[in-house]
C-alpha cells in the first residue's frame, strides 16, 4: 500500500507541476501578444529614431530611423553613415498590419529559411518606446534584442 501511495503521490506532483508550467507559460505568452497604441496607428507611432537595447551607448552612431512610405505599403530602415561604417538602407515590403505589429518582406533579403523561401520578420511592439523582431519561421518564442526608442528617458 505505502508503494502505490508513493507513486500516486509523484504522478500528481507531477500533473501540478506541469500545470504551474502551463499557467506560467500562458501568462508569458499573453505579455508577447504585443501593446497596442489607442488609436492603432502603428506606422505614426513607430516613425522615428530607434536603436538596439544591447548597445554599449544606445542612440549614438548606432541608431536607426524609421520612415513609412504615405500609402504605408513600405517601411523603410536606416542607419545613417558614421566613420568608418557606411551605414545601410533596408525597405520592407509591409505584408500585414495591425494596431501592435507588423508583418515585412525586406526587399533584396538574401536570408532563406529552412524551406529556402527568403525570410519575413514580424516587428512586435512590446511598450509605447519599445519593439522586437521576430522571423516567422522562428519558434513563437524565439525574438530578437529589444529595440528601443531614442529620446526617451530610459536612455
Amino acid at each position: 500500500m505505502q508503494k502505490a501511495t508513493k507513486v500516486v503521490t509523484w504522478v500528481l506532483v507531477g500533473l501540478v507541476s506541469a500545470s504551474l508550467w502551463a499557467v506560467a507559460l500562458g501568462i508569458w505568452g499573453r505579455g508577447r501578444t504585443g501593446y497596442a497604441f489607442p488609436d492603432g496607428d502603428l506606422p505614426a507611432h513607430l516613425a522615428g529614431r530607434w536603436d538596439w537595447s544591447t548597445e554599449a551607448h544606445p542612440c549614438g552612431p548606432s541608431a536607426h530611423v524609421i520612415s513609412f512610405a504615405d500609402d504605408r505599403r513600405t517601411m523603410t530602415l536606416a542607419k545613417a553613415a558614421s566613420g568608418a561604417d557606411t551605414g545601410w538602407t533596408a525597405t520592407y515590403d509591409i505584408l500585414e498590419l495591425s494596431p501592435s505589429r507588423l508583418r515585412g518582406a525586406i526587399r533584396g533579403e538574401s536570408r532563406r529559411t529552412e524551406a529556402g523561401v527568403p525570410v519575413v520578420w514580424d516587428l512586435i511592439m512590446f511598450g509605447p518606446d519599445e519593439y522586437t523582431w521576430h522571423r516567422t519561421d522562428w519558434g513563437a518564442w524565439e525574438y530578437t534584442p529589444t529595440v528601443r526608442r531614442c529620446g526617451v528617458t530610459n536612455q
